[in-house]
């Protein structure tokens, strides 16, 4: 398919329908010795799960670990507790894997590729018949630019740190490709997480044991 008939069948990321109410969890998700702060939310359901060191301060690295329904083509979470002026990670299904994406939203329009995010496929990350899995590591989602230039950053000490999430039934144009256009979202929601009880002092030996 050429380029310009994939950004033909593109259509907005943000709808103007309302969002669900804020949801808040204190679930914490232990596999293998590594754990996580993880909240479930949506009609799918999807659960994201949430890593991070033992820091006082941004910037810092992030794991993360989502798990949606075959049924789910596609799910972001939204750093800075909105869609809009932070990063997003996206993941999707692609065969038996699945693949990580970041995007930054100006405005209720397709998502821009956002360069200063790197995420990193990591052991746990699959699709079968019924689920799939992203375990990925993140570096540049804990501190970003908001709109007018001012810098911001999650705070590793948060209790119940804000979170926005998006999803759809309709997977990306092209789902091997990170930058593939996404099509509009089919839900979208705030969360607040216990990014607390996220930290850890074994993050570094966690990210190379799933490395």
């Amino acid at each position: 398919m050429g380029l310009s008939t994939r950004l033909a069948t593109v259509v907005a990321f943000l709808a103007s329908s309302s969002i669900a109410a804020p949801v808040s969890t204190n679930a914490q998700y232990c596999e293998d010795s590594i754990c996580y702060s993880e909240v479930t939310v949506g009609v799918a359901p999807i659960t994201y799960r949430i890593a991070i060191p033992a820091v006082g301060e941004g910037p810092f690295d992030i794991l993360l670990q989502v798990v949606a329904p075959k049924s789910v083509g596609w799910a972001g979470i939204a750093w800075g507790g909105g869609m809009l002026y932070n990063p997003i990670s996206l993941g999707w299904p692609n065969g038996d894997t699945t693949v990580p994406a970041a995007r930054f939203a100006i405005a209720h329009v397709q998502p821009d590729v956002y360069e200063p995010a790197e995420h990193t496929v990591l052991k746990g990350s699959a699709a079968n018949a019924t689920h799939w899995t992203l375990t990925t590591l993140c570096k540049g989602c804990s501190t970003w630019v908001h709109n007018g230039g001012a810098k911001e950053a999650l705070d590793p000490g948060a209790t119940a740190a804000s979170f926005a999430f998006a999803a759809s039934a309709t997977p990306p144009i092209d789902p091997t490709d990170p930058l593939s256009p996404i099509g509009i979202h089919s839900e979208h929601g705030t969360f607040t997480l216990d990014l607390a009880a996220a930290k850890s002092e074994q993050f570094d030996s966690w990210v190379a044991q799933l490395t």
